[in-house]
């Protein structure tokens, strides 16, 4: 994985990034119209509640000397097609559950190796006038996941619940983390935040505080659902478990394995009284029931966990492994 840090405004952190494309090659054809035209919609729309992500690409497309409407497009739309989309799993432990009384969460991104093992990268950002964070993605100016100084912790899911044809118009998942990594200092502030914005499609993500709050909010463009802990235990895959939501998606046509995930899960950390950071890592790196993805498609595409992310929510540091948790070392990055 990459390791970037970043400061400054939110122009001069994305220059700083296109500078880092430029030194790299990195180059972008013209969109295509289609795309273009829904880009543009979502970038109306982005523009209206994060317009500084919308400064930010401006500095991408600025350093790396690419046409802004080629940046902007692909930021906005790359996860466009279903079959490219991350599984995932997420997890919190509530400090009732923990051997030191402090909030534990675990998250492994899986996504198809020649879609993001190149790319992947760790951010430490400190963007002028809000929050310090580190996190992960795989495109720049967004965050898969990651956790902010003020203690807010965030990771997200695909989930395949109905959605409308064409395709509605919004901020992409990693502009949504972005915002409240930078933002929102309480489980309560980033869920107010997202119910701000209109459904547009589906999702899952997790959301937990320092102060020992956790949600996982579930989107459709049916509307938003959130669930908590059961147990000292909130888990998410790439399944629908509330009840307005429950057996409506499509998680079987594309994520077979989630509820096995999510039941191992289950198995591996509700059945252990008290719960340590070293427990976690080891049901991230489980085979059994496959949460460290080494799944191997029907024409040879590698569906693999890019990263894995375990720590408390009190610390301004993350243990964070490059690859496979089952044989990459966990490494603490601080910010």
């Amino acid at each position: 994985m990459y390791h970037s840090t970043l400061k400054g405004t939110y122009y001069e952190i994305g220059y700083q990034q296109g500078r880092a494309l430029k030194r790299g090659g990195f180059t972008l054809p013209p969109p295509e119209k289609k795309r273009l035209r829904f880009a543009k919609q979502c970038e109306e729309i982005v523009g209206q509640y994060m317009p500084e992500l919308l400064e930010e690409l401006h500095g991408v497309a600025d350093g790396s000397e690419i046409d802004y409407e080629a940046i902007m497009t692909l930021t906005m739309t790359a996860s466009f097609d279903l079959e490219e989309v991350p599984s995932c799993a997420v997890v919190a432990v509530m400090p009732e559950r923990t051997v030191d009384g402090r909030m534990i969460v675990g998250r492994n991104y899986d996504m198809f190796e020649d879609v993001s093992k190149e790319v992947a990268t760790t951010y430490r950002t400190y963007p002028e006038g809000h929050y310090a964070s580190v996190g992960n993605c795989d495109i720049w100016v967004g965050r898969w996941d990651g956790l902010n100084e003020a203690g807010l912790f965030t990771g997200t899911t695909a989930l395949f619940l109905p959605e409308p044809k064409p395709a509605l118009p919004g901020p992409i998942g990693w502009f949504i983390g972005r915002y409240i990594l930078d933002h929102c200092a309480t489980v309560d502030e980033a869920v107010e935040f997202i119910k701000s914005l209109s459904c547009t499609g589906s999702g899952g993500r997790l959301i937990a505080d320092s102060s020992g709050k956790a949600v996982v909010m579930e989107s459709s463009v049916e509307g938003r659902e959130l669930r908590y802990p059961e147990e000292g235990l909130l888990i998410l895959t790439n399944h629908a478990v509330c009840p307005a939501f429950a057996g409506k998606d499509r998680s079987n046509e594309y994520f077979a394995d989630s509820q096995t995930r999510y039941n191992r899960l289950h198995e591996l950390l509700g059945e252990t009284k008290m719960i340590d950071v070293e427990m976690v890592k080891k049901a991230m790196s489980d085979h059994k029931g496959g949460v460290c993805s080494h799944k191997v498609d029907s024409s040879g595409r590698k569906d693999s966990t890019i990263w894995s992310v375990v720590g408390h929510l009190d610390e301004r540091q993350l243990d964070i492994a490059e690859g496979h948790p089952c044989r990459a070392k966990y490494r603490t990055v601080s910010f």
